[in-house]
């Protein structure tokens, strides 16, 4: 965490402060303005006036006999204690008063809340416990300024959207409670107002049921993260949440504002339920634990009667402990092979006048919906359940783009968009060669915001279906608590504003602007999270003399200026301003950092350039040779042991190294790993059945394209099923001149393996 200067910070905002009095006074001011406060999301209305509250003695908070308004009060005592230096005081005390008044305004909702700061004290206006709630949460960021005064300003408030969710996958990998009860405080900060928990999955069934107890005896371990060749998990792998433990998180989250929606799979993603209760299922052959491995499984519940009393059974339970009006059944990529080959639901389809599978679906879905409605709850389901035909009262999750949710909205049904570009947050959020396992491509910080959630083909009643928004990180690849952070913060934070903020008050560069301060709150949560948007990237490129390159250097969110350094010494704002591309000589260090006049942006860079060192790729800096998208994983080595991260399409491990000036270079060595075959889908079969090959496994080179010439052949012999990162060194090809496009791809005989390639290191001709 850098030290962020106080003066140069106090400058700032008072210029700001200037600015945007000019701006009041001439009638030009709106809040898409540069301002002095970094609130996120952005509020609707900000008047600025004159003056400012003096906060150099603390604040004292006025308690109310209201009942809500007393919580707001101690939530922002609680804030304030944990994470500023304000001193907080109540009852008789100089220092000015923090009063919280109720009062609705006129045809607001109920969210809604009126902060107002004068030059004597501050007032929060608003008539529930969400409204008081929301003006502290807004009054804690302007104060986390650590500024002795604040702005005189009156800010009127409300969401745009009643829908503000994020979904957190804790079924393939669980995480702790504490972690859980950190991400609510979060999303409470953030105006965010549905957790939305998935809990069961195939790889694991994380919520006790008392009734089942093998849903967390058995269906909530495996045998390990994911297959290894060597297993460095000792015993079983996973967890569960007790009804204990999830009473406290929903009494938690509801005293923040916080609906917490369970998702409980049907009918597919089910194998750790049959996998507990194999007369569940629908295959002939039992399971034995749930899988380990990723992808689209076929397992699906049968359709027997007594399948429907174990489920229900379970929403009783489920029902019991979250409060929630709606309830999650999933729905999503349900294989329907094992009801295609299954005498029995072929009988049932029979019996019911059932013409496919996908109807089949449709009757199972709208069986639960009428048990979930005659409990007073509503269900809701992954935009597959719109195939087949869609429960009557059923709310639609729209994942695979927008169009699920335009179609219930046609048909007067809820939705609630999460289209997985760009609000799956378990994709990539930058290219950076040090970006944690995700997917690919990305869904970066601008994406995220930049999201336009209202199509224009709605018609306005239709339009008022859409609930909301729901950002999602489902964690296959997120293995551990750490990264999941990383890949959530701040793109929750560019969500929150999509759910929140009228469009017109939106703007990227603006948002950047208030993300420094946005970003050290986060680290005074207890979080960690990711900088990429303004870390710097280095792209260097040799010249026509092999000991000298050009450098240029850039940041993601084109927001601040670069400096650096040539000579070893750290980078200041007062060192060299980046302009145009560098001219240097190897070696070089080279340090470099953004910063927003005095303030430093991102984290600083070190380099030790070299030609070598310049003609390294990452895999993740790489193209697929397919063009398409893949997946950044990781293998499973010991958990106290870095983990290698690899870029790669498991069903065609083939990547591009392009424009490489082959004058340069000897000989490549490369840096490689594998993993088994884990990805379960609808072609695994054909994948499986491939023959075993007679050729020893190599790592082929094309010049110019994947079909071109073979110019060198590294065998990966030393590297068979072997965890981690094995170099292997390549022969001489410096009798190739010119620049080139080099294909990079694995001659794989063993279908029940996936090679990864690690690095590409070319070794500079002598």
């Amino acid at each position: 965490m850098h030290p962020r200067p106080f003066l140069s910070r106090y400058i700032r905002h008072t210029l700001l402060l200037l600015l945007a009095l000019c701006l009041v006074s001439s009638g030009l001011y709106s809040f898409a303005s540069e301002h002095t406060l970094s609130i996120i999301p952005a509020p609707e209305k900000v008047n600025y006036g004159q003056g400012e509250l003096n906060i150099s003695h603390g604040l004292s908070i006025e308690r109310t006999s209201d009942e809500n308004a007393e919580f707001a009060a101690s939530y922002l005592n609680e804030l304030l204690k944990k994470t500023h230096t304000v001193t907080v005081s109540s009852g008789a005390s100089a220092a000015p008063k923090v009063i919280f008044l109720h009062r609705q305004p006129e045809g607001s909702p109920d969210e809604s809340y009126q902060l107002t700061i004068t030059s004597s004290g501050i007032e929060i206006s608003a008539s529930s416990r969400a409204g008081y709630l929301y003006g502290v949460v807004t009054l804690w960021q302007i104060l986390s300024d650590h500024l002795q005064t604040i702005p005189v300003v009156q800010i009127n408030d409300k969401p745009r959207f009643k829908w503000r969710g994020f979904m957190l996958d804790s079924a393939r990998h669980i995480q702790s409670e504490e972690f859980i009860l950190k991400l609510l405080d979060y999303m409470a900060l953030h105006k965010l107002n549905v957790l939305h928990w998935h809990l069961v999955d195939d790889q694991g069934w994380r919520i006790e049921i008392k009734r089942y107890p093998k849903l967390t005896s058995v269906g909530a371990w495996r045998p390990q993260t994911m297959p290894p060749y060597q297993s460095h998990v000792q015993g079983s792998y996973g967890g569960y949440f007790t009804q204990e433990q999830i009473k406290q998180i929903v009494a938690y989250a509801a005293k923040r504002n916080i609906t917490v929606v369970p998702e409980i799979e049907m009918p597919g993603h089910s194998s750790a339920a049959i996998a507990a209760y194999p007369e569940l299922g629908s295959a002939p052959e039992p399971l034995h634990s749930p899988p380990a491995g990723w992808g689209i499984f076929p397992n699906l519940y049968n359709v027997n009667d007594s399948t429907f009393t174990f489920l229900q059974n379970v929403l009783l339970e489920v029902m019991e402990l979250f409060p929630s009006p709606y309830i999650h059944v999933g729905g999503d990529e349900a294989i329907k092979d094992q009801w295609k080959a299954n005498p029995a639901v072929q009988a049932r389809m029979h019996e019911l006048g059932i013409n496919n599978e996908d109807q089949l679906q449709s009757w199972f879905t709208g069986r639960i919906e009428k048990f979930l409605n005659a409990h007073g709850r509503k269900m809701v389901g992954w935009d597959e359940i719109l195939e087949g035909g869609l429960a009557p009262n059923a709310t639609v999750m729209s994942w695979r783009g927008t169009k699920g949710a335009i179609a219930a909205a046609r048909q007067g049904h809820d939705t609630v968009l999460t289209p997985n570009r760009p609000l799956y947050f378990n994709y990539r959020q930058s290219d950076a060669a040090d970006e944690p396992p995700g997917r690919v491509p990305m869904n970066t910080l601008q994406d995220v915001y930049q999201f336009d959630t209202l199509s224009s083909t709605l018609t306005p009643t239709e339009q008022a279906h859409i609930l909301g928004v729901e950002a999602c990180i489902w964690t296959e690849y997120v293995i551990t608590q750490d990264r999941v952070e990383h890949m959530l913060f701040p793109r929750l934070a560019a969500l929150s504003e999509v759910a929140w903020s009228d469009p017109s008050n939106k703007n990227f560069h603006n948002f950047l602007s208030r993300l420094p301060d946005e970003l050290e709150r986060t680290k005074k949560l207890g979080l960690h999270p990711a900088e990429s948007v303004f870390e710097v990237r280095v792209h260097a490129e040799p010249i026509t003399n092999p000991d000298q390159a050009t450098i240029a250097l850039s940041t993601q969110g084109s927001y601040g200026e670069i400096h650096y350094t040539l000579d070893g010494s750290d980078v200041k704002p007062r060192s060299s301003r980046f302009n145009q591309p560098i001219h240097i000589s190897f070696p070089t260090t080279l340090k470099a950092q953004a910063f927003d006049g005095e303030v430093p942006l991102g984290n600083p860079i070190t380099r030790r350039l070299t030609l070598e060192e310049v003609l390294r790729r990452d895999s993740r800096e790489l193209d697929q040779c397919t063009g398409g998208g893949g997946i950044q994983l990781e293998q499973d080595p010991p958990r106290n042991r870095e983990r290698p991260v690899f870029l790669v399409n498991f069903q065609q491990p083939c990547w591009i190294y392009h424009n490489v000036e082959m004058q340069y270079i000897h000989s490549f060595n490369v840096g490689v790993g594998s993993i088994p075959y884990i990805f379960y889908g609808p072609s695994e079969e054909k994948h499986k059945s491939q023959p075993m090959g007679t050729f020893a496994p190599r790592l082929d080179i094309h010049l110019d394209s994947c079909k071109g010439n073979v110019i060198s052949s590294i065998f990966l012999a030393k590297a068979v099923r072997k965890d981690g990162v094995t170099e292997l060194k390549g022969e001489n090809i410096s009798a190739i001149k010119g620049s080139h496009d080099l294909c990079f791809e694995m001659q794989n005989p063993d279908p029940k393996t996936v090679w990864l390639l690690n690095y590409i290191q070319p070794i500079a001709a002598k």
